[in-house]
């Protein structure tokens, strides 16, 4: 089965993916009802990766009435705008420009399915630039190839040689959560789990595998962190 995988990682690297990336070099437009968004080139489009819909079917089952959340890394927005059909407040937070371009452009555009006052989107670099709030929920579908960022696309795919993007995270999400808060954060077998999860403790988080499941050449897994 492996080698199977392998293949097919290989077959999908040197073929889907040129012609993906080909495709998604102009805007493009995405229907998830009710909700109409526009993916601007270098941002995460949901229709061509699994972990946005695996993240988003998983938060749709949870209690999350009247409860406030933080969304980490918010790319194309669809999961933050679909947390504000139920949450008290949801800030969506994101450090690509393009990104944020693309977050106004889809609230504004959207804004008759997104209730008054319950959205806040927030340009940062991680929590830098966010309001000290307990948070009940923080929602991540966090970047984690280990490479340098060169580009402001690779902020959606590299974490860092040295995964420095979850030191910083893990480093600074305590100051944003309650003492029961959770982190729910989507993780993919092509990264290195163990040691996100060696930096997660080592800052006193533990770490629980809540679901997983297989796409095709992936298995993809939603992760909950909480304080030990």
């Amino acid at each position: 089965m492996k080698i199977v995988r392998s293949t097919l990682r290989k077959i999908v690297s040197y073929t889907v993916r040129p012609a993906l990336e080909f495709y998604l070099r102009k805007s493009r437009t995405h229907h998830h009802h009710p909700f109409k968004l526009i993916i601007l080139p270098g941002v995460f489009h949901p229709a061509f990766f699994f972990s946005t819909k695996f993240l988003l079917s998983f938060l749709q089952k949870q209690p999350l009435t009247g409860k406030h959340l933080l969304e980490m890394g918010s790319g194309n927005g669809l999961i933050t705008f679909d947390m504000c059909k139920r949450a008290a407040s949801v800030v969506a937070v994101e450090l690509s420009n393009t990104a944020i371009q693309g977050l106004l452009l889809n609230a504004k555009s959207n804004e008759q399915h997104i209730p008054n006052n319950v959205l806040q989107i927030v340009h940062s670099d991680l929590f830098d630039a966010v309001k000290s709030f307990p948070f009940d929920f923080i929602v991540v579908n966090p970047p984690y190839f280990p490479n340098k960022v060169s580009t402001e696309t690779e902020l959606a795919w590299h974490c860092g040689q040295d995964f420095e993007y979850f030191k910083k995270f893990f480093a600074q999400v305590g100051n944003f959560m309650h003492e029961q808060g959770q982190i729910i954060m989507v993780l993919s077998d092509l990264c290195n789990i163990n040691n996100i999860k060696n930096i997660a403790s080592s800052h006193g988080y533990s770490a629980n595998m809540l679901l997983k499941k297989n796409f095709f050449i992936e298995d993809n897994f939603i992760f909950q962190f909480k304080k030990m």
